[in-house]
């Protein structure tokens, strides 16, 4: 039973970008346990109907045990197997990206010791990656307030921040704060530490717990949805079990 939206198109679009990603990323993975579950409850069912109850799965002894339904033994292993990957364990490799630029390298010399190449021989037939992460650079927008005087009554007008920059940090940075402080459980100092070490922004305590705060309450009502769908989840399957 999927869940219905509630909320206007409108109140979707005021939604930070990586917040509305995040929430999209949450259905899909609700989506994806719900019918996990319902794999499940047709697979135990099944199970339930074929299983037989002996000595391993009752309190029943082992002499009532029918001599042909009896598990056979384990035979002693040869011999513990080797470490590292096995024979025919397709192993994992490292992705070849897109370059953001190429170096070429030639050959110095020979092992017979000419270093004159063939004119038209030479051809790449290796490439070696090296992944770096790139220099960050902040991108900082400075939101100028001006005043100025009244035509009408002399009084000074002072603009004011528009509400989308209220905040002081934009979507993108919010996300990642709320993504290492909330889901991965960092504290708010080791937060504070690799906003100044990595980001090169300083941010103080405060500052780092009420972006917190304002992506919780975004979230909010989505989080409830799913566990309302859990809720509904674990009651449907134990009602089909009791019946």
């Amino acid at each position: 039973m999927e869940a219905k939206q509630s909320f206007t198109d409108k109140d979707w679009q005021a939604i930070p970008e990586p917040a509305k990603q995040y929430i999209q990323k949450l259905e899909a993975a609700n989506r994806l346990l719900l019918s996990q579950n319902t794999l499940l409850e047709k697979r135990i069912e099944a199970l339930e109907n074929k299983s037989k109850k002996n000595s391993q799965n009752s309190s029943k002894p082992p002499s009532s045990d029918s001599p042909y339904n009896r598990p056979k033994k384990k035979k002693p292993q040869k011999g513990r197997r080797k470490r590292g990957g096995q024979k025919g364990h397709k192993g994992s490799k490292q992705t070849k990206l897109e370059p953001t630029e190429e170096k070429e390298v030639l050959p110095e010399s020979c092992s017979c010791g000419c270093s004159t190449i063939v004119p038209g021989s030479l051809e790449p037939f290796y490439t070696h990656q090296i992944i770096e992460l790139p220099k960050i650079n902040m991108d900082v927008l400075h939101v100028i307030l001006n005043r100025g005087t009244c035509n009408n009554c002399g009084k000074t007008v002072k603009a004011k921040i528009p509400k989308e920059h209220r905040a002081g940090y934009g979507p993108m940075i919010s996300a990642l704060i709320a993504e290492i402080s909330g889901i991965h459980g960092n504290s708010r100092e080791t937060v504070r530490s690799f906003c100044e070490s990595v980001l090169n922004f300083k941010i103080s305590i405060g500052a780092i717990q009420k972006v917190i705060d304002r992506t919780s309450q975004a979230l909010q009502p989505y989080y409830d949805r799913i566990g309302e769908k859990a809720r509904e989840s674990k009651v449907n399957y134990s009602s089909s079990h009791m019946n």
